[in-house]
């Protein structure tokens, strides 16, 4: 069950906070006490939980989806506009205005953490005994996601299967990102051999078989667009995808809501980063960087549980894409986004100095906690839902890209029509096309961090001018002081932190 795998969480915490003094902010580096530990199969189980730890907030205010996948990643595509300007969260700010530099601090501490699971994984993956095949797997597959989300975001990067000491690290050179694709592929392979299908009782949450080869796909479909356009990358994903989509059938909410329901976790998915309320370090923040008002004012939904102040700023769903799912009748609009709701502006300082006041903004709501009573949820960051790496409609638009892309439209249409039937929309009258593709997977992943990645591998016309449309539109220049986006924008900065270390280094294009 969830509460026993985030138990097991709440004991490792403190080994993953204090081992961080004995390593570079960097780089995976010796661990003067890994001889001493991973002595049992308790100890080795306690190191796994370490690094499914560093996906949630890790002694930090802030969780991995929040940082990754909300902040750098879904707030710079074409899905969120920046809509007032304020000087709070400076960083979320540059992110959103493509003004990130090399100092700025979100970036450092995404680009560490990344080096952090990987540093984790292969300290167990060098001492743990080749007889515990099922936890270096689940350590491999960590490893593969964050070596994934690292190539994407940064680009080339050494390539580390083995803990190495200070002075090696220094020496250490960016690598062609086909190696570093190389080492994620020959991951997640193992994963996919030695790992469940899924685990259940007090294992559900932890990463499966299924999971591994669903982000397998993902890589070679990831592959096979900007930068490496791979030749075979679709054949590969449709390999890889093909064995198992009878198995991710059986997970397809039948509704799109229970996806989004804190009571049906670890039933519709394939693999998320688990999450619980109850002030213990193991809530989400991402629902606190959703919204928020200008100056001192936060308006939040009157139906949602909003009693601490929100931490991000004045983003809201592009209302072009709202008005089209809206005109389709897109059910998965009801779940995923508010266009306006009630809310109690306060205008003084006791609760009963507000008033009840409409709010028009659209807003991403699917991660919201949905009942304003509830008592358990104890701060800004202590929110219970799940996040979603991977889940059925994954493997679903995938498979269908694969299909499209090998000739194989045809069969493509079964797949993407599954998604369209639960979003309450028709079957597709003409085989589906990579644009249908696109904008499935834009209305379906709402908010997931999927979308600005998807910009990057359609290649740098697509990226720059979807991007600048997108600025154009709502003024992001010439009222937020922002930056058009520009080829630099489909990486960030290698943080300067590192390159004061690496001095041979040169700095991603435009830093």
């Amino acid at each position: 069950m969830k509460k026993n795998l985030i138990y097991i969480v709440i004991m490792t915490i403190a080994c993953c906070i204090s081992s961080c003094s004995d390593v570079i902010n960097i780089y995976p580096v010796e661990n003067n006490t890994a001889d001493q530990f991973y002595s049992s199969e308790y100890e080795i189980q306690q190191a796994v939980m370490g690094i499914y730890a560093r996906l949630g907030r890790n002694g930090t205010n802030t969780d991995y989806p929040t940082d990754v996948y909300y902040q750098a990643s879904e707030s710079r595509s074409d899905n969120l506009y920046y809509a007032v300007l304020a000087n709070a969260q400076r960083d979320q700010v540059d992110m959103r205005n493509f003004q990130v530099t090399d100092v700025t601090n979100l970036n450092t501490n995404i680009y560490a953490r990344l080096y952090q699971i990987i540093n984790d994984a292969n300290t167990l993956l060098q001492n743990a005994p080749e007889q515990y095949k099922r936890l270096r797997a689940e350590a491999c597959f960590l490893r593969a996601l964050a070596y994934f989300d690292l190539v994407r975001a940064y680009g080339p990067q050494p390539v580390l299967d083995h803990p190495i000491s200070n002075q090696e690290a220094k020496k250490m050179e960016r690598e062609p990102i086909e190696n570093v694709y190389t080492q994620i592929i020959s991951d997640l392979e193992f994963a996919g051999n030695n790992l469940e299908p899924f685990y259940y009782g007090d294992d559900a949450g932890r990463v499966g078989s299924i999971a591994a080869k669903c982000l397998l796909g993902e890589v070679y479909v990831t592959m096979a667009g900007y930068p490496l356009y791979e030749n075979n990358g679709y054949q590969k994903a449709e390999q890889v995808l093909a064995p198992i989509m009878n198995i991710v059938q059986q997970r397809f909410a039948p509704n799109f809501s229970f996806i989004f329901d804190v009571n049906k976790e670890n039933t519709y998915d394939i693999f998320s980063i688990q999450f619980a309320s109850g002030n213990q370090g193991l809530g989400s923040s991402l629902p606190a960087f959703i919204t928020s008002g200008s100056g001192s004012i936060t308006t939040f939904p009157e139906w949602v549980y909003g009693e601490y102040s929100q931490q991000g700023q004045d983003f809201r769903v592009d209302t072009l894409l709202v008005q089209q799912m809206e005109q389709e009748g897109d059910k998965r609009l009801e779940t995923a986004v508010a266009k306006g709701f009630w809310t109690n502006l306060k205008h003084g300082f006791t609760p009963q100095d507000s008033i009840l006041y409409y709010e028009r903004r659209c807003i991403l709501i699917k991660f919201l906690v949905k009942d304003n009573t509830n008592n358990i949820i104890k701060a800004w960051n202590d929110y219970p839902l799940n996040f979603p790496i991977l889940r059925p409609a994954d493997a679903y638009l995938l498979y269908a890209e694969a299909l499209v892309n090998n000739n194989k439209a045809g069969e493509a249409a079964k797949w993407i029509n599954e998604v369209r039937k639960r979003a309450g929309l028709s079957s597709l009258k003409h085989n589906p096309t990579m644009e249908d593709i696109m904008y499935e997977r834009r209305c379906e992943f709402l908010g997931e961090g999927k979308r600005y990645f998807d910009l990057v591998r359609m290649g740098k016309e697509t990226f720059v001018s979807t991007l600048k449309a997108f600025s154009d539109h709502y003024q992001h220049v010439a009222l937020m002081g922002a930056s058009n986006p520009s080829e630099k924008d489909m990486l960030l900065p290698i943080p300067l932190t590192v390159m004061n270390i690496h001095t041979s280094w040169v700095n991603n294009p435009g830093y």
